[in-house]
């Protein structure tokens, strides 16, 4: 079983050290999301992997900033039914939000930027939670409806914050989805249910799958796959 530790120093936050069967070297990364991972083998001694982090503190700092130049800091971002956005405000001291019809204001207060890592982090939390409402609205009704619409029985549907996969289908045909589907365009969200749809009948992907996925999406499934394929489970 892998042995997890973090620590926080001064200048580049918080490190997740893992030990790992298997690894034969200390490994650093710094992820685009800012992250910093360390994989450490099961023989070395904790001091040496976490000197050998402090010995690179200026590289993990260059590594930190230039993510932050190539990253977009959220500043609006538009849902399936909001449309949420940073506001500045010069009263506040701490971040609150304002529902105003189909729009989700965040307001922070004036001394912070836009790009900081903080409230970039609290705009991702808020965008979660709406699409999370957003998933629960939309998805069991749009699954009720395909499966009228083609024949199929499930059980029930369970929205998740998944980012590993799309969708999931029990050998009960319940029905798991990701709320990160609601990022997607609708024909992608239907292929998706429609998938997992098609596991109720057929619980894997073998040649009958695919005939039976085939026939509900117009003889399109693979071209869709594909497209489905190239998208990351953003946020």
């Amino acid at each position: 079983m892998n042995k997890v530790k973090q620590c926080t120093y001064p200048h580049i936050g918080t490190v997740t050290y893992t030990y790992r069967t298997g690894s034969k070297r200390i490994t650093l990364r710094v992820k685009k999301d800012n992250s910093i991972h360390v994989t450490i083998p099961f023989l070395v001694k904790f001091s040496f992997a976490e000197e050998f982090v402090i010995s690179k503190t200026d590289w993990i700092v260059t590594r930190l900033q230039e993510n932050l130049k190539h990253s977009n800091p959220i500043v609006e971002f538009k849902t399936k039914y909001h449309k949420i956005r940073l506001q500045a405000d010069s009263i506040i001291s701490k971040n609150r939000v304002i529902k105003r019809g189909n729009e989700i204001l965040i307001y922070h207060p004036t001394s912070v930027e836009p790009s900081s890592k903080e409230l970039q982090e609290y705009a991702k939390k808020v965008i979660t939670e709406v699409l999370r409402a957003e998933a629960k609205y939309y998805l069991p009704g749009r699954v009720k409806e395909l499966a009228t619409l083609y024949g199929f029985g499930f059980g029930h549907v369970t929205i998740r914050n998944s980012k590993s996969r799309w969708g999931s289908c029990s050998g009960k045909n319940n029905i798991s989805l990701s709320l990160r589907l609601l990022y997607l365009p609708d024909n992608l969200i239907d292929y998706v249910i429609l998938h997992e749809l098609c596991h109720t009948k057929e619980k894997n992907h073998g040649p009958r799958f695919w005939q039976l996925l085939d026939s509900v999406c117009g003889g399109n499934s693979k071209n869709l796959s594909k497209e489905l394929k190239k998208l990351p489970l953003l946020l």
